[in-house]
């Protein structure tokens, strides 16, 4: 059975179904998602919303490495420009895994990811006003 990705260790407390995707990149042996990540309470880096956002929302990485294999399909949907301008590519509405197996979708597509490595979350420490 596929498990969710809040049983990863380091993504307890996060929503990437309320998080945004702002640029992916994938080259050999690695693949890595920009995200404005939204964090729950309780989780270490939560604070107030920032500026105008609606919850808390981090500048974050979701790092694939040592990636053996990867498969994009259903790429079509081009990204949209959030109100700051910024290219947003909608949000990862799943990820789930087994056994080293990978398996994010959203707007962007679908992604399989093969890495016996687990995935992790690079989030940006922000104080102040949002960038």
């Amino acid at each position: 059975m596929r498990a969710d990705y809040r049983s990863l260790p380091g993504f307890e407390k996060i929503q990437l179904e309320g998080s945004y995707v702002l640029g992916i990149e994938a080259r050999p042996g690695k693949l890595m998602f920009r995200l404005d990540l939204m964090l729950d309470p309780g989780h270490p880096n939560f604070g107030p919303p920032l500026g105008d956002d609606r919850a808390c929302f981090r500048p974050a990485l979701l790092c694939f490495d040592a990636v053996r294999g990867l498969t994009w399909t259903d790429q079509g949907t081009p990204p949209a420009r959030d109100a700051s301008g910024e290219i947003d590519y909608g949000t990862i509405d799943e990820f789930t895994w087994i056994a080293g197996e990978f398996a994010l979708v959203g707007d962007w597509g679908r992604i399989q990811v093969n890495s016996h490595q687990t995935p992790k979350l690079e989030i940006e420490v922000v104080h102040g006003p949002r960038p």
